[in-house]
């Protein structure tokens, strides 16, 4: 007889069908969007303002994707990570992860205020558009646009400092802890 086991709980250490399926897709937009930053700067006006189009609204989507995963964790613990994790581990993860979830937010919110005050607005993929949530005021946005720039940099960062834990957890540690967000 088959025992079934619901996925997050101790007898099963993976994480939700759900939880897993937000967490490649709000991965994915997210290194998707540090690439349109970083790799259009120097391209020609027409090229870059088309490639910002679509990073405003990957960014709105990762919002978005981002209230929706906090929702479905409040209901869904995380799988406890094996009795065997060092503590300094332990606290490294909850600490880069609150910072992941804190910057999931406050990025695009940021993006979509300096938006808001340069005036821009903010297209989703030609759907819609999202109104402004600031008033127009061009010290403003320049201030939102160092904030955004900053926050974009350190969510390279974290994004960084994360594969280099699956990396180690996967190849070095070999405790298996990438099959925990294995969609498949």
């Amino acid at each position: 007889m088959a025992t079934i086991v619901a996925a997050g709980t101790t007898a099963d250490p993976r994480y939700t069908k759900v939880a897993i399926w937000l967490h490649w897709l709000i991965g994915l937009a997210v290194i998707t969007n540090i690439g349109l930053a970083m790799l259009t700067e120097g391209l020609p006006r027409e090229t870059h303002h088309a490639a910002m189009g679509i990073h405003k609204a990957i960014g709105i989507t990762i919002l978005m994707l981002t209230l929706l995963r906090i929702l479905w964790r409040l209901g869904h613990r995380a799988p406890p990570l094996p009795a065997n994790t060092p503590s300094w581990e332990k606290w490294t993860s909850r600490v880069v992860h609150f910072l992941f979830y804190a910057l999931l937010i406050l990025l695009p919110l940021s993006g979509w205020v300096w938006m808001s005050a340069a005036g821009s607005p903010v297209d989703i993929f030609g759907l819609f558009t999202i109104p402004p949530i600031a008033a127009p005021d061009k010290a403003f946005a320049d201030v939102m646009h160092e904030r955004h720039e900053v926050m974009g940099l350190t969510m390279l960062a974290l994004v960084v400092i994360h594969l280099l834990a699956v990396v180690k957890h996967q190849f070095i540690d070999r405790n298996r802890q990438l099959s925990r967000m294995n969609p498949f």
